[in-house]
Formats: structure tokens, sequence, C-alpha cells
């Protein structure tokens, strides 16, 4: 008995060592290793994919470079980076020091491209990109405006500084007359300009902007003018990162054009009275002219001597210093099988006057998770809340520009003021510039609500090697409000003073008062839009030795509707209460607008093949089958195929052993044809208007038809071809891309109506007729070295770009020189100024040469503008007057066909510098204040002091009269042209040993300064980007930031 509970404890102490010892095996096998992962410089890789092989283990770098993952001892670890070869390392330690080496045969990004991403070395198209990073500094209501200029063969123009304004935005040479907006896709579904600039800088991951055919051709129909691809941020496997960006900055006028002084202005009008006091006398010899200086207009001594010691300005009156704040804060992390990302800005800014102000909340929420090895669901939910506020003026309407409003201010008279104790000045103006700008005389507001949901399924097919399929489901809706209100204000006329009346009396008394009334209501429109996109996805990526095969084939469908009601309400007791309840209750007071209703519906299947040879010779094959409601039934589909080759040249033994200062070069070409649908829908159907009818016990109503219909009505469609190369040189330190393109766009929808004859009295339908040609190229640049401790890089980009009308309607009897065949799209036609007539010896020698002359119907005279006699009514021989068919083609492009960026930069030990400058060239620019419109109360620009006078022959400026002198003209013509400092951004790290002391990881200061300085400006008297020298000025922004990150 003994024995046996002898050999039963001795098992029993077996069992026990066994187990320890394998526990011991055990916890020996699985250990965690934590390292870096550094460059060659010893700079810290983010993002550096860590993986052990064989499993589904991975773990990615943090932002120092840093990682931990668990392993068992013994097992291989693989390091990847994209531009950098891979490492391997077999754990026999728990610290590791990783160094990658660029190679020299990657390329240092992945490309977001249509429906998916590639490396750069391995897209054949044409594709400009921006990592969101250098913009995410920038103070800026959208994102259009931080792009300027940051894109090759993407023209952005910031024409006004007014808050929340977006920049124009287009690609390449405009390929049609009608819409020539790009496409914009956000992480897969096609959405429009509106959304773009609704995201904030703290919330894009990349933004990509497809440029050639092939590129764009997986967006067929929609793609003709580019197309914008931007990707949202999305979670890693790593520990939570709390990343937070504060700026707080204020903005001072770019430019505002000098407008004439009190005292100039009256010199400047008496000056106009004598003008047309001599011409008068020269031309009407015979009729007794009054002298000016006696009547109620002319400003006498006293009043000019009181001018001069007396000077207002209703702008300076106006004026508050704008300013703009915003703050952003991330949350990203995760584990190896959920990924999140969490975050939400606030922008606001506040214009140069009152209730001029812009406000943007963003959220955005994704989450991706593993639910299986093969399965990964997917969900982003984002909603951005915007309101715009600003004056409600009528003859500005919805102009972000305000160049009325802002006229108003800039050229009010200086010879009153604005308010006397409080009271608006009604003496000698029409309305008040000051009282539009007070909620007294009402607002316009605008709220836009929008909400995006977005989900994701992906399941990768584990019996067959690289088969993907996927679905994505979004889902927008959008609200949009728009409120204006307006009413009457009071505006006092004080006692006035000087022989004839001219200023106002210092004692301030007031004698009458007006009201200015521009209607007395509030307008309300609301419209809501809900829309879908549904997508099946089914791809393939498998490489068989040196053969690299990629497949894509795609499912698309998409519908909208909308819906918009507008009603107004006059009669509003009091501006303190400016909604309905507020206004008459009387029906005969209320308006009911006709509202609207629209839906579209678009189907479309995308295929696209890639395949590549030993990584060398490379083919992407693509097409889009579109169909879309905005046609008739049997023209409801379009086909859209492309080609494209690369060949990476430098991988070719002949090239490498030979040309060894050149590391990498690839050469690519692409044809593809595309369309347009952004050009109106359903003018295929019949349409009718409701009309009044005859009066039977009152009024009738019935139906009329509108315009003709066309059911042959379809895309306009382009054809595009592109050739560039792509190389790295000089141990890739340089890096150099070029590229042609050839564009030729056909089917462009257009009135026929000037080749039909005159006897013919309906309208014609718009039919697919006219075709457009463009040309042009582009060029990007860099370089990066480091000096010492110092690492500096110069990054440039040039493109060049114009287009031509190739075919367009035109009378069989044309005559040569009002054909547009073989012109530009952005002429400009006028008279040809040949000179000014300085003296009456000048005037009667003209008059000699030129007896009948007129210039479109006006006599010549004294400090006129004279224009070239080119042709007559019937013929191309001078007839001796001026009429518009002496017009010539005065500029050959208002738009630039030449724009250019470029970039220094550097950075040492915690310090980093950016200097950004962007241009634009080889456009002209009509100026559009050419002396019309001057009286008591409104004054001018500067350079018109510099104008013909008996005594001021030789002015630079025609005389004061307007006669005219302000027809479009070349004397008007300037170079617009410019160069501009767009940003400079200082930063600084602050040391972790300091930082880490109170909780946060990193800490950053930074410097922002946006258009700060013109380097080069030929048009002097208004900022070269804007539209109107009386737009609200563009905005130099300086701000100083703070960025976060725990």
């Amino acid at each position: 008995m003994k024995k046996k509970e002898h050999k039963s404890l001795l098992w029993r102490i077996l069992l026990v060592l066994l187990s320890f010892s394998f526990s011991t095996i055990v916890q020996a096998q699985n250990i965690t290793v934590t390292g870096s992962v550094e460059d060659q410089n010893g700079e810290p890789l983010i993002g550096v994919t860590v993986a052990e092989l064989n499993t589904t283990n991975g773990a990615i770098t943090d932002i120092d470079g840093n990682f931990s993952i668990k392993c068992v001892k013994g097992s291989t670890l693989k390091f990847s980076y994209i531009g950098y070869k891979d490492v391997t390392k077999v754990v026999t330690e728990s610290k590791l020091k990783i160094v990658l080496i660029e190679d020299s045969q990657a390329l240092d990004e992945v490309v977001v491209v249509g429906y998916g991403t590639q490396k750069k070395g391995s897209v054949t198209g044409s594709v400009t990109s921006v990592d969101a990073k250098a913009i995410e500094d920038f103070p800026s209501a959208n994102l259009s405006s931080a792009l300027a200029g940051r894109l090759s063969g993407v023209y952005i123009t910031q024409g006004t500084g007014k808050p929340g304004t977006s920049a124009s935005f287009s690609v390449r040479a405009k390929g049609t007359p009608n819409n020539s907006d790009p496409l914009y896709v956000i992480d897969g579904v096609v959405r429009d300009k509106m959304a773009f600039d609704a995201l904030d800088a703290s919330e894009v991951a990349n933004i990509s902007v497809l440029k050639d055919g092939a590129s764009a051709a997986v967006y067929g129909a929609r793609a003709a003018n580019g197309v914008v691809l931007i990707t949202t941020k999305k979670g890693g496997n790593a520990k939570p990162t709390i990343n937070y960006t504060g700026t707080v900055g204020i903005d001072v006028a770019a430019m505002i054009p000098e407008t004439l002084s009190a005292y100039e202005h009256a010199v400047y009008l008496n000056d106009r009275a004598i003008q047309g006091y001599l011409n008068n006398a020269i031309w009407n010899p015979n009729v007794e002219q009054q002298d000016p200086t006696t009547k109620s207009s002319w400003y006498t001594d006293d009043e000019l001597a009181h001018f001069k010691t007396t000077d207002y300005s209703f702008l300076d009156d106006a004026w508050k210093t704008p300013w703009s704040t915003r703050h952003a804060i991330n949350i990203t992390g995760g584990t190896e099988k959920v990924r999140y990302f969490i975050g939400g800005s606030y922008f606001y800014n506040v214009g140069s006057f009152d209730n001029l102000k812009y406000s943007k909340y963003n959220f955005r929420a994704s989450i991706d998770a593993d639910v299986s090895k093969n399965f990964t669901v997917g969900l982003n939910i984002s909603t951005d809340n915007r309101k715009d506020t600003k004056p409600n003026w009528k003859s500005d309407g919805d102009r972000d520009r305000m160049n009325d409003l802002y006229k108003g201010l800039l050229l009010r008279t200086k010879m009153i003021p604005s308010m006397i104790d409080g009271m608006p000045v009604g003496n000698f103006i029409e309305w008040h510039p000051l009282m539009l700008i007070s909620e007294e005389s009402g607002l316009h507001t605008k709220k836009w609500q929008n909400v995006n949901v977005n989900a994701t399924a992906e399941y990768r097919v584990p019996f067959v090697k690289g088969l993907k399929l996927k679905v994505q489901y979004n889902r927008t809706l959008d609200n949009r409000l728009i409120k204006k209100v307006n009413f009457p204000y009071e505006m006092y006329n004080f006692q006035t003073a000087g022989t004839n009346n001219h200023y106002i009396d210092p004692s301030n008394v007031v004698v009458s008062t007006k009201t200015r009334d521009d209607g007395n209501y509030v307008f309300k429109e609301n419209q809501l839009a809900e829309e879908y996109q549904l997508n099946l996805f089914v791809t393939y990526d498998r490489k068989f030795g040196n053969h690299d095969l990629s497949a894509l084939f795609v499912y698309e469908q998409s519908e909208g509707d909308s819906e918009k009601f507008d009603a107004q309400r006059n009669k509003l007791i009091t501006w303190e209460m400016p909604e309905f309840f507020g206004a008459s209750g009387d029906a005969s007071e209320s308006i009911v607008g006709a509202g609207s209703v629209s839906e579209s519906g678009r189907l479309s299947y995308v295929g696209r093949l890639n395949y590549a040879y030993a990584d060398k010779y490379l083919l992407e094959a693509a097409f889009r089958v579109d169909g879309s409601t905005k046609f008739a039934p049997d023209q409801r589909w379009g086909f859209f195929p492309s080609v494209s080759a690369g060949w990476r040249i430098s991988s070719e033994p002949f090239f490498s052993e030979n040309i060894k200062f050149i590391d990498y070069m690839k050469l690519r070409g692409s044809i593809a044809t595309l369309g347009n649908d952004a050009i109106g829908g359903w003018q295929w159907m019949a349409r009718y208007g409701i009309t009044t009818g005859a009066v039977f016990n009152g009024l009738s109503y019935g139906l009329e038809p509108k315009e003709v219909p066309n059911p042959k009505l379809t895309w306009e469609k382009s054809t595009s071809y592109n050739i560039g190369f792509d190389s790295r040189w000089f141990r890739n330190k340089f890096d150099f891309s070029f590229e042609y393109f050839y564009r030729r766009t056909y089917d462009i929808l257009d009135n026929l109506n000037v080749s039909v004859p005159t006897t013919f009295g309906a309208s014609l339908p718009k039919e697919n007729y006219s075709e457009v040609k463009s040309r042009g190229f582009e060029v990007e640049l860099g370089y990066n070295d480091r000096i010492g401790k110092v690492d500096y890089y110069l990054r440039g980009n040039f493109s060049f770009a114009n287009s031509w009308w190739s075919k367009k309607d035109e009378a069989e009897n044309i005559r040569a020189y009002k054909s547009e065949i073989g012109q530009s799209l952005s002429r400009e036609w006028g008279f040809e100024c040949i000179g000014m007539i300085r003296t009456e010896e000048q005037l009667q020698q003209y008059m000699e040469e030129n007896p009948n002359m007129t210039i479109k119907g006006q006599k010549p005279g004294l400090g006129m503008l004279i224009y070239k006699d080119v042709r007559g009514p019937e013929s191309d021989e001078p007839d001796g007057i001026i009429t518009d068919d002496d017009k010539v083609v005065i500029i050959e492009n208002k738009v630039a066909p030449i724009t250019y960026g470029f970039t220094i930069g550097g950075k040492w030990k915690g310090f980093m510098l950016d200097i950004f400058f962007q241009g634009m060239a080889g456009h002209k620019k009509l100026m559009d204040f050419r002396g019309n419109g001057i009286n008591a109360h409104t004054s001018t620009f500067k350079y018109y002091n510099d104008h013909w006078t008996p005594e001021n022959t030789n002015a630079s400026m025609p005389g004061a009269t307007q006669y005219k002198n302000n027809e479009a003209s070349s004397f008007w013509v300037r170079n617009a042209s410019f160069l501009r400092c767009k940003n400079i951004s200082i930063s600084y790290d602050l040391p972790k040993t300091f930082v880490q002391r109170i909780g946060i990881e990193k800490a950053r200061l930074f410097l922002n300064g946006t258009n700060l300085f013109l380097l080069q400006d030929k048009v002097k008297w208004m900022d070269p980007e804007a539209t109107s020298i009386s737009d609200y000025p563009v905005m130099r922004n300086f701000s100083f930031g703070l960025n976060i990150t725990i």
C-alpha cells in the first residue's frame, strides 16, 4: 500500500515538473519585441509595416518610428515601407533597431487612382497628388484655396477673400464652353465641389487629380474635365493617438485700390464740366454754351478749400480687422482586428465689416474590423454644418465677390461723413453702404447640413489566391436653407454749406429725412436632396514569377432626388423679428414660389486590367459603360474605353549600365475616350409651362409648349492622348517628370441658330455639334539633400495649356474676321486704340483726315480716345466711322495658359521652414472701371488723377467726360501675369524631453502667412487674381498655431 502511494506521489511530482517545463518552454517561445525603424539619415519612419512571416500577426510603427509586436522567438519579422527595400530579421532578442535603405527601383508614395491605389512606379496615366500634411496647418475655410499652385496642370484661383469663399478649380485647358468642372470623388463616392470644400484638412489623407483620359477613364461619362480623388483618414494597428491642431489669425487686405480724395473728386467733376464745355463749343459753334462755373454743380473755390482739409471714408468707417480660428482634434488607433478614426473640426472667420462671417463644423468617424481572417467590414460616418452670413444687397445677388456693395464702400464720395451722431447721412447719395451692412436693413444667410454614411464589406476568397469581393453602399442627405431679409431704412439730410451747397454745414442740423426702400420682406428657400451609390467590386491581384496581373470589375448604380420650396412674406413689422410670423398676415402679402423637384439615376459597369512583366513593361486597359436618365432611352448608354502603357527603361541593362546618373526612368503613354454629361438633362423630353387662358366665370389655366425637344441629345465626348516620362536622378535626390497632352472634345452641346435662316420662326433645340481642341505640357521637378544636419528641398511645377474652336455653328456667308474657328475660347473683342486727342490742333487735323468720323455716333473731341477704323458693315476696307464692325480681338487669352508654383524649404533639428510661390502668366485683363458712373456721390480710382485737361494734355488717362472712352479697347488691356508668395510656414518641434514630462508625446508650434506679397504684378491697380477692381479684396492671413500629439 505504501509502495502504491509512493508511486502515485512520484507521478504527481513528474506531472508538475513536466507542466512547469512545458509552460517555461512556451513562455520562452512567446516574447514581446520592441524597437525602432529609421532611414539612412537616422530619421524615424512612420507607418512601416512589421509582419511576422507565415502568420497574420503584424504591427506598424508610430509617429516616432517605434513598434511593439508579440511573436515567437526564432520567427522572422519582415519590415516593409513603400520606397524602401524590405528587411527581414530573425527574432533572437527583444530589442531591435532597423535601418531601411531607399530602393531606387521603387517610388516613395502610393498614388490613389480610380477605385483603388497603385504604386507610382506602376502608374501609366497622368496623376498628380498632394499629401494632406502639406496643407493641414493652413487656416483655410476649404481645400480648394489651400491647393492653389501645388498641383501641376490644375488651375486654381482665389479672386476674393470673403469668408467661406471657395477658389475656382479646373484641370488642364478648358475643353468645352459648357460646364468644365472636374468630377469630385470622396472615398470612392461621386460627390460635388460643395462636399469637397466642406472637408477639413485634418480629416483628409490624400488628394489626387486624374488629368488624362486613361487615368480617368473608369469614371467615364463624367470624367472629361478631370477627376479629383479624396481619401479620408482611417485608423491603424497602433496605440490610441490623440492629435490636436489649433490656429488663430488675423486678415489684412492684400490690396485696396486707392481712390480720389474729396478735393480730387471735386476737381475731377469740375474738369469734366470744362471738357464738356470746350467740346460742345467746338461741335456747336453757333450755340451759346453756359459757362460751367456759373452752374450749381460747379465746385467753387471756398468749397475746394474746404475739401482740401476734409476727407471722409465710408470704407474706413465700416472696416474691422478680420480674424479667423480653426481647431481640429483626431483620435486614431486600433488593434490587429479593429482600427478606428474619430475626428472633428471647427472653423470660424469674421469679415472686414459687420454681419460678414462664415462658420463650419465637421465630424467624421470610421471603423474597420476584421470579422474573420478573410472578412472585413467598415463604416465611415461624416457630417458637416456650415453657415454663411452677409448683407442682403439686391445688386450683388448671390455673388461672393460682393463687388457692388464693396464698390459702394470703396467709391462712396469722401466729401461727406458716413454718420453724424449715429445718424446715416443721406446728402448727395441714393443708398447707404453702412446701413446695408447693418442688421437693420436685412441679412442674407445660407445654411448647409450634410450627413454621409459609407459602409463597406470585403471578402478575401481563401480558395482563390488574390481574389477579393467587396460591396460599398453610400447614402447622403443634404439640407440647404437660404434666408433673405430686407427692411427699409432712414437716411438724414443735413444742412449744407458752401457757395453751391456741396458740403455739410458744421452745425449738423437735420433738415429732412428720406427712406431707402429696396423691399420689406423675409424670403426663405429650402432644398432637401438625397442620394445613394451602390458599388460591387471584384478584384484580382496575383503575381506569377515575372508576371504581375491585376484586374478590376465594378458594378455601380446611383439614384438621387431633390425637392426645393420657397416662400416670401412682405411687410415686416420690425427688423428685429425677421421671421414669417413677424410679417403681415394678409394673404396678398405672401408669395409662394413655384418650387421644383428633380430625380436622376445612373447605371455603370467598369472594368480595368493591369499587366506588368518583370516590373519593366506595363500595360493597362480600362472601360466604363454608363447609362444616364439625362438622355433618351436610345441615347442613354455610352462606352468609354482607354489603354495606356509604360516602359521602365531604367531597368534595362543597356540603360542602367551606361547612364548611371539616372536611377529611375519610366516612359508612358495613353489614349482614351471620355464623356461629359454635365450639360443639362431632360432636353430630350417635351416641356410645358403653365399659362393663363380664357375667362369663364374666372381665369382658367392651361399648358403651353416650351423649347422644341431633341431626342437625339447625348454626351459630350473627348478623345485624349498623353505621353510623358517620370525619372529620378543623382541617387534619387532629383526627380523630374514631363508630359504632353492633346485632347479633342466633340459633340459639344450648342445652339445652331446662326446657320438657320431668319425666316425660320421657331427656336431650335440644342444639338451635339461643336468641337474644341486642346493641347499643352506639364513639368514637375524636385530636389532634396542634406548639408550637415540641415535637410533641404526644392520643388516646382509648370503647366502650359490652351484650347481653340475647331468646329462651330457659323453662317455660310460669315465674314472671315467673325469666324471663331481656330480661335481661343477666352478671347475678348474691342477696339484698337490708336491714341488720344490732346489738342485742338490734333482734333482739327484728325477731322480733316476723317471728315465724317463718329465713334459709335459720338463726334470726336478733346480728351477722347480714338480707335482704328478697320472695316465697314459690308466691306473689309475702312468706312470712315467707328462702329462695332471695327472691333478686333484685343485679348487672345483671358484665362492664364501658364500656371506654375515652387517651394523652397528645409529643416534643422526641430525647426522647419517652407516657402511657397504661385504664379500665372500668358493672359491679359480688361480693366472693368473705365471712367463710367462717376458723379457727385460716386468717386473713382486714384489712377484717374492724371486725366486729360487743357492744362494736362500729356496725361495718361483720357478726359473726365465719359464719351466713348469706356468702350472695351486695347487702351484698357493690362498684362495679368503675376507671381505671389502664397505661403510661408515656420514651425518648431518642442524637445521631447520637455513635452513628455507633461504627458505629451509631441508638440509643435507654427506660424503661417498666406498671400504675403507679389513678386510680379503687371496690373498694379488691382489684385491680379480678382475679377473686378471692386471685388471684396483677397486677404493676407497671419496665423499662429499649435499641434499636440498625445
